[in-house]
């Protein structure tokens, strides 16, 4: 295929195109999960992808059906619930909180980290905690008190181990508080997944909906050692691509878009425009002008948007359509 095939194919795939998911499920599981850092972008992507705007609080807390939790590239995600388990098989690879520069950079022993994992099954269950509440039990478990600096400042890092092994996931919010529960107990039990076939598939999955791309691309994404990467891929093989009719599209992507994410390390060439524009200090990702696959520019509230360059009669029509003028 010609890059614009690979484009377009890939706005087809994350239903940017005219074919929209036909429920949540489907839609976080072919995008890898929805990227759920900023509640308000999670929503904005989904609603975008779907015919009408679902109900993300009912699909977690009520269908259970969705599962908040931190995973792709240790990012808080919208993941299928009956997926959870091969998450937690691939992301059980990760091994950067044994690490001494991980543990002095969060405030914590290598022997406190041990005493945490192992007390979780006894302090977090079916219903949900807060986190100070957490904090407390965990510190009552192990008697760690110089634990609660770190378990309740900053953004949480000490509870990403915790849910890469599926031992903790966000619960209903209390007010403006969030909470914690143990999937086990929360969405049911389940059997193990075999590391090297989760790993396969969610890559597989990653290759349905990104690719073509290399297994440097996937390692980045999903935060994996590139190694382990590259063994799948050769796995589970080249998939076979093929190019796909769609309309022309102009879309208009949020901040952390999973569209854009996928793509960051191809912004040379996808994007018009720098690098710094999409891509901006302290991990934020902009809303973009998204064309037929190509990043054309970036948008704020407001009618005004910043297209990186000159645009065809079409685009501009497009644009004026959703209420955009271009500056």
């Amino acid at each position: 295929m010609t890059p614009e095939e690979v484009l377009r194919r890939r706005v087809h795939r994350h239903f940017l195109a005219d074919e929209k998911a036909p429920d949540v499920v489907i839609l976080a599981r072919r995008l890898g999960g929805i990227h759920a850092q900023v509640a308000s972008s999670a929503q904005a992507a989904a609603d975008l992808r779907m015919t009408r705007p679902p109900d993300l609080e009912k699909a977690l807390y009520t269908d259970r059906t969705l599962v908040r939790t931190w995973a792709a590239r240790g990012t808080l995600h919208l993941l299928p619930a009956e997926d959870l388990p091969v998450w937690v098989a691939a992301m059980s690879t990760r091994d950067r909180e044994t690490k001494g520069s991980w543990l002095k950079y969060h405030g914590v022993t290598a022997e406190q980290m041990t005493d945490i994992i192992a007390a979780m099954p006894d302090v977090l269950g079916g219903e949900p905690l807060t986190r100070e509440e957490l904090a407390e039990a965990i510190i009552t478990a192990t008697r760690h008190e110089d634990l609660r600096g770190p378990l309740t400042q900053g953004f949480g890092a000490i509870l990403k181990p915790l849910a890469f092994r599926g031992l903790l996931c966000s619960g209903p919010p209390r007010g403006r508080n969030v909470t914690f529960v143990a999937p086990r107990a929360w969405l049911g039990d389940w059997e193990p997944v075999e590391t090297e076939a989760a790993i396969d598939r969610l890559a597989a999955d990653y290759l349905g909906t990104y690719g073509p791309a290399e297994p440097e691309e996937f390692a980045r994404w999903f935060d994996l050692r590139p190694p382990l990467a590259k063994q799948s891929f050769k796995r589970i093989g080249t998939p076979e691509y093929a190019p796909v009719t769609i309309p022309d599209t102009v879309r208009l992507l949020p901040a952390f878009d999973p569209y854009t994410i996928g793509v960051l390390r191809q912004l040379e060439t996808v994007s018009s425009g720098p690098r710094a524009a999409v891509s901006r200090p302290q991990g934020w990702i902009s809303p973009v002008v998204l064309v037929n696959g190509r990043i054309e520019g970036t948008w704020e509230p407001g009618p005004e948007i910043t297209l990186f360059r000159e645009q065809p009669d079409w685009v501009r029509k497009a644009l004026a359509g959703l209420g955009r003028l271009s500056s």
